[in-house]
Order: structure tokens, then C-alpha cells, then sequence
């Protein structure tokens, strides 16, 4: 009697181990491709390397994901109005990487009452 009492909690735990671990590795993965891409930028890449750079980084989790480049000029106080002809040694590069993680079990939906999880990244970095 004790274990049918226990064990559908028992399971809710572990698939929500599961799919929150799963959300996790895959938020470092989203951080670490907008890292590359930035580092790129920062060198003055240009868009589609950078791009190239954050889809090889993503190239792992297939599924859908946006990527969005852009600049500040050195001043800090005006953003570039487009990367290719923006960037100015001293600036800053912001790339910015958003992707669709879709849960793996119906445990999550019962704490997000959507099926799927938008984990967006920003990093920025000094224009060299």
C-alpha cells in the first residue's frame, strides 16, 4: 500500500529532474554559442561568420533558434544601426540567441503552463 502511495511521487520527481536538467545543459549550450558568436564580433567577423559561428555552437540541439547582432558605438550612448557597416573599434558587440526548448515529459507543464520554454541569451563584448 506504502509504495503505491510513494511511487507516482517518486516518478514526478525524477522526470522533473530529467527535464529541468535537460533545460539547463541546453541553457549552457545557448550561452555558449552566443559567447562564440560575440567573441567573433569582437575580432570583426562579419555577420555571417558570426552567425556561422552561433549555429555551429547550437548545431547540437537542432530545433529553432533566432539569432540578432547588432552594436554600440564607442560613446556607449547610440546603438549601431546595422552590423556591417556599425562596428567601430572601442564599441561594444551584442549578439543575442534565442531558442525554443520543448519539455520532454508533461511533468513541466504542470509548473509552465506552456509546452515550451524560450531561453534567450545576450552577451556583449568590447570591439577590438
Amino acid at each position: 500500500m506504502e509504495f503505491a502511495l510513494v511511487v507516482p511521487i517518486l516518478l514526478v520527481m525524477l522526470f522533473g529532474i530529467i527535464d529541468f536538467g535537460f533545460a539547463i545543459n541546453r541553457y549552457a549550450i545557448v550561452n555558449n554559442a552566443a559567447r562564440e558568436g560575440v567573441r567573433e564580433a569582437s575580432l570583426g567577423a562579419s555577420e555571417a561568420e558570426i552567425r556561422a559561428a552561433v549555429t555551429r555552437g547550437m548545431s547540437d540541439l537542432g530545433g529553432t533558434f533566432t539569432i540578432t547582432v547588432g552594436c554600440k558605438k564607442p560613446d556607449g550612448t547610440t546603438n549601431c544601426t546595422s552590423w556591417t557597416g556599425g562596428q567601430e573599434s572601442g564599441g561594444i558587440a551584442i549578439v543575442s540567441v534565442t531558442f525554443t526548448h520543448e519539455w520532454l515529459t508533461p511533468v513541466a507543464e504542470l509548473i509552465d503552463a506552456d509546452d515550451v520554454l524560450q531561453i534567450s541569451k545576450t552577451n556583449r563584448m568590447r570591439i577590438e
